[in-house]
């Protein structure tokens, strides 16, 4: 006896109609779950402390681990749904194998594929676009989710008894991979010189690790916040902000250590508004996506105020502290002198001499008590390398102790005495001077 036919008067709209909603409902939980989870720990505190809609995506992340549940979850209803209506299609249409075929490659590519890429592009105006559907989702779902955990847990322990969550690496695995892992002449080298350079910056002053004022870019910005001309590769990566009255600021204080009374200073933002030179706030343009060129207000980011004597050790734990990325540095007047950023600390600890952007740590030895160096070359660095002791008061690079002592910008052929040597300048060029350093004779020879 033959099956009875499929009747003929079957319309298959309203199925059609809801494959389509439920594809666009499956990327809807899909494309979220890209963007609330490509956001990034700075994206998440500045979200944190904006606007309403920021805060709406920045309470979803608090408990990622609620959110992911709830997402997996609607996403994999909506899946069955979806597949039971394929099915039921399925014995309405001529060629059912190639329906279903289809059906599978739609909702891959048009509720995976496609919304997880456009997500991944823009995620800060993705989870502003969800937030509220997500948070909704989430409540809907949240009273299952304790069941769920529990059922994951029972499940976990009746298949795999044993199982263990693995645990964080410590230092010391690092250092015993290290050595047995290779025996390379050249990462030797390189992890000496980031130990020697651990203990150099625990010694080391913010001035002579900082970029100069002149070298960095300062923008300034109007009342009603626009920016532009802004350069497609600022040094340092950042851009400068002038003062700007409306713009919020946090009071904060670091004191270095030591005696030195010009060691402490707190950041007021309301005492340097007059000045043009200051700087409030700064623009990590070399991380700002595309979609974030047309919002620059929204990605400014807090600056922290430092004075030139302290140590870049301490700098660095109070910029982990604040949450920024940037300090900038003051003299004893409050003008600026320089900038300092978590990257330029990092490199200074890592990068190798030789591939340092600014060879400022580069001192080549040319003969007995002969020495070749840069111009930016820090102070400090020369003294250390030839058992100096330096004045408290003295600048912070050698081409700035040359300046001070010819009262001019240094040239060719300017002298300077560091006792018991004498710098002089032997070459200008588009990066700077370079100076060659030799023992004065007119000095004592046990003179340190």
């Amino acid at each position: 006896m033959e099956p009875p036919p499929a009747p003929a008067n079957v319309s298959l709209t309203p199925y059609l109609l809801s494959l389509g909603c439920l594809i666009l409902a499956s990327g809807l939980f899909s494309g979220s779950e890209a963007a609330l989870f490509s956001l990034r720990d700075r994206d998440r505190r500045r979200l944190a402390r904006g606007s309403v809609a920021n805060r709406n995506v920045a309470a979803l992340l608090q408990d990622s681990q609620g959110l992911l549940s709830a997402i997996l979850f609607w996403n994999l209803l909506i899946n069955m749904i979806y597949f039971a209506v394929v099915a039921i299609l399925s014995s309405h249409v001529e060629r059912p194998g190639l329906f279903t075929v289809g059906s599978l490659l739609a909702i891959i590519f048009f509720s995976e594929m496609l919304p997880k890429s456009l997500a991944v592009m823009s995620p800060l105006a993705v989870s502003h676009a969800v937030a509220i559907p997500m948070r909704l989702a989430v409540a809907l779902v949240s009273p299952m989710l304790p069941s769920l955990a529990w059922a994951n847990r029972l499940l976990c322990r009746l298949i795999w008894p044993k199982m263990k969550p693995e645990p964080e690496i410590a230092l010391a695995d690092i250092v015993r991979a290290i050595d047995l892992g290779t025996g390379d002449a050249a990462l030797l080298r390189r992890e000496r010189q980031a130990m020697r350079s651990l203990v150099n910056l625990s010694q080391c002053r913010v001035d002579e690790v900082m970029r100069p004022r002149s070298t960095v870019h300062v923008q300034q910005q109007d009342q009603a916040g626009t920016l532009d001309l802004l350069p497609v590769r600022p040094p340092g990566g950042f851009v400068f902000l002038s003062p700007q009255r409306t713009m919020p600021s946090k009071d904060r204080s670091l004191s270095a250590q030591g005696n030195d009374p010009k060691a402490t200073v707190t950041e007021q933002n309301h005492a340097v508004d007059d000045d043009d030179e200051a700087i409030v706030g700064a623009i990590p343009l070399r991380l700002l996506r595309p979609s974030q060129i047309d919002a620059l207000e929204d990605a400014v980011e807090p600056v922290l105020h430092v004075p030139w004597s302290a140590q870049v050790s301490q700098v660095f734990d109070q910029l982990q502290q604040e949450e920024c990325n940037v300090a900038i540095v003051v003299n004893e007047y409050g003008a600026v002198v320089g900038v300092l950023s978590v990257e330029d600390i990092l490199r200074r600890v890592l990068a190798d001499d030789l591939h340092r952007d600014d060879a400022t740590d580069l001192i080549e030895s040319i003969g007995v008590d002969h020495y070749r160096l840069h111009g930016r070359t820090g102070l400090g660095v020369i003294a250390q390398r030839l058992n100096l002791q330096l004045p408290e008061e003295r600048a912070a690079t050698v081409a700035g102790h040359i300046q001070r002592h010819n009262e001019r910008v240094p040239r060719v052929g300017d002298v300077a005495p560091l006792h018991p040597y004498e710098l002089v300048v032997v070459e200008d060029d588009t990066n700077g001077v370079w100076v060659e350093i030799w023992r004065d004779p007119n000095s004592p020879s046990d003179a340190t």
